[in-house]
């Protein structure tokens, strides 16, 4: 399973930021996109800051797409993006000013590449240089690139999978994204984030604005396992944790979390894949793809801010939260996914911060033969291959098992004093027996 696309809705049409952007806004907030963005012209700097600021209320992640050609106007941009607190500047031709700027001011940076030109802007190149000189830019700290790759003068198809696959960093295909056919383009291609913007205005999709998104990010995500969440959302905590298995797994689990997590510290504590919230106790920031699992945490957690993404696409700032945990998430994605989760709490993580998630444990099903038959839960990992996956970026700093003895299916008179005989022995020299494994890694 790989991660689909994000949509960055652009309040733009013909490369200009609409006059009613914060209108349209507001009637669209509680569409399925959680990146939102705009272009530096023509609003008033006072617009945008409070358009932004809405933005961040809201949970979204934002950006300001600069369409300017010379260093001073670029720098001009990047200036405007830091004042409005945005979290990504798109576009400018690139010039280290401006990639030293972003960089002392925490932003990422995701310049142009190719000879772009006018306004709606044009793209021309050849795509080895274009891919030769994004490769440069990203050795030089440039988070991403900002690619109009549709309104390239050659072969927008060729180009975009191209420098998707030989650029070692996110990239947005922005520009001229106004049919389904190019929707399932971009999916082929696979890039982190891809923009839309005068398409919506121009109703190429059909409906009124907020209908066009929705449809949109539908069409984008055919990732069953939000889709599955989706529609269990209602009964999730009825049928998975209201019975002694369920019990059983919750107490166990606060148990080591509330070993592992200090609730009263002064610290940015993000749990991904937070569900309804049952444990979302032991953070300060909730994450979750499914925003209908979310809803129901919300209810829960009136102080813990809540942010709908994908694991993989957070949208935290590079290293600023200081713990992250995820339990039930790991278990349910391939390793190439889970290794771009390790990936992306590594860049969000401040130095020293910790990792703590949990993975059904290979060898206990390889003992007991267990094989998963689809997705769900189907990923089990070993210690050796944590290691293997992290050993660049993290440290395995503890581990705990979960679940030796079947505790919950046996007579309710023996299950308390089992319960500290389980512990103990999933906490032994053979905890890797457990039926699951909690890791706890430090970043290096």
């Amino acid at each position: 399973m790989t991660q689909n696309p994000e949509l960055v809705v652009m309040l733009t049409h013909n490369d200009f930021t609409v006059m009613n952007a914060a209108e349209i806004f507001e009637e669209c907030k509680d569409s399925k996109a959680k990146f939102w963005g705009f272009k530096e012209h023509p609003l008033p700097l006072e617009d945008m800051k409070r358009l932004y600021s809405r933005m961040k209320e809201c949970g979204k992640t934002t950006f300001l797409e600069v369409v300017a050609y010379t260093e001073e106007e670029g720098l001009a941009g990047a200036k405007v993006a830091v004042e409005c607190g945005c979290d990504v500047l798109m576009g400018t031709i690139f010039h280290d000013s401006i990639n030293d700027y972003c960089k002392e001011h925490n932003m990422r940076y995701m310049p142009f590449v190719g000879k772009i030109t006018g306004r709606p802007s044009v793209l021309e190149g050849s795509i080895e240089e274009m891919i030769d000189e994004a490769r440069r830019y990203v050795e030089k700290g440039a988070y991403g690139i900002d690619l109009l790759g549709y309104r390239f003068t050659g072969d927008a198809v060729a180009l975009n999978a191209a420098l998707v696959k030989n650029v070692p960093a996110p990239v947005c295909l922005a520009g001229s994204v106004d049919s389904f056919q190019r929707l399932s383009e971009v999916k082929e291609a696979s890039p982190w984030t891809f923009t839309i913007g005068s398409a919506f205005f121009d109703n190429k999709f059909g409906g009124s604005f907020k209908e066009q998104i929705d449809k949109v990010c539908d069409y984008m995500n055919d990732n069953e396992v939000v889709n599955y969440y989706d529609t269990i959302a209602d009964q999730y905590d009825e049928s998975r944790f209201n019975n002694s298995y369920g019990r059983f797994i919750d107490a166990e689990e606060r148990r080591v979390l509330d070993k592992l997590i200090n609730t009263k510290a002064d610290s940015v504590r993000l749990e991904i894949a937070c569900g309804t919230g049952r444990l979302t106790n032991y953070a300060s920031h909730g994450l979750d793809a499914s925003s209908e699992m979310m809803a129901h945490a919300k209810k829960r957690h009136k102080n813990v801010q809540f942010r709908q993404a994908s694991a993989t696409a957070t949208g935290f700032d590079d290293q600023s939260v200081d713990l992250v945990y995820s339990f039930h998430l790991l278990m349910h994605l391939d390793e190439q996914t889970i290794q771009g989760i390790f990936d992306e709490v590594y860049r969000i993580l401040k130095p020293g911060g910790r990792f703590i998630f949990d993975i059904p444990s290979k060898k206990r099903r390889s003992f007991l033969h267990h094989k998963q038959e689809n997705w769900h839960g189907a990923t089990a990992l070993s210690a050796d291959d944590v290691k293997r996956m992290v050993t660049d970026k993290f440290e395995v700093t503890s581990s705990h098992g979960i679940m030796m003895l079947p505790v919950h299916k046996l007579p309710v008179s023996v299950r308390k004093p089992l319960t500290s005989l389980d512990f103990a022995l999933a906490n032994s020299m053979i905890k890797e027996y457990s039926s699951y494994v909690i890791f706890e890694l430090q970043k290096r």
